[in-house]
């Protein structure tokens, strides 16, 4: 990986329904109306094969979404200019400790080592109506639809792009539902989606907390 990975919160209708309350309260009183942004560092990528280290004694949760990959310089670009920037996707993996608040993503929770796998890139040309499965050990532990977030790929990339310049090797997690998959030591994590290689991965209990 030679780009950022940036991130969003707050991209799958799940998490607007569950967050609804919250957000008509001080200090916020009403919902965001712009995509809430976060990042996962270097240190937080590992590919497929590689292990997903498990602090002792916390939660680690799996967070299977997509990672759209950005082609070319990129920066104020147009719905309808969007998908010439895109050289394609791949699945990922936004682990996470539980979330408390998506207004401020805590970096203790989003930005240990390990908490961003990522798979092969592949060329498709739609990305719009997927499913993203989830197995552990083999046996299915989470579905949902692309269909289900509340911005697109082109759109995410249009309002990430107005302020923010991207480069070529950039990549973008296009969000995930509010249901997580809880992982333990030992596990065998599978992500799959039609048209893409599956995206493999073992939790491993770490040594220490991070």
């Amino acid at each position: 990986m030679k780009g950022t990975v940036f991130a969003v919160a707050l991209n799958h209708r799940s998490q607007i329904d569950f967050w609804d309350g919250a957000f008509h309260e001080i200090p916020y009183k009403t919902p965001p109306k712009t995509p809430i942004w976060f990042i996962k560092p270097r240190n937080t990528v590992i590919g497929s094969g590689d292990i997903i280290p498990h602090p002792i004694g916390e939660t680690v949760q799996s967070g299977a979404t997509l990672a759209l990959l950005i082609g070319k310089t990129a920066r104020k670009v147009s719905v309808q200019d969007a998908e010439q920037y895109i050289a394609g996707y791949a699945l990922a993996n936004e682990v996470s400790l539980p979330e408390t608040s998506f207004y401020r993503p805590a970096i203790k929770a989003k930005c240990r080592d390990g908490f961003c796998p990522l798979g092969q890139m592949t060329k498709v040309r739609s990305v719009g109506s997927l499913d993203i499965v989830t197995e552990i050990n083999g046996l299915e532990a989470d579905r949902w639809s692309t269909q289900d977030l509340v911005r697109s790929a082109p759109e995410l990339l249009v309002a990430l792009s107005e302020f923010a310049t991207l480069k070529e090797g950039d990549i973008i997690l296009l969000g995930t539902p509010r249901q997580r998959v809880t992982l333990h030591p030992d596990d065998q994590v599978t992500i799959k989606a039609d048209g893409f290689p599956n995206l493999e991965n073992t939790v491993v209990l770490a040594g220490g907390q991070v």
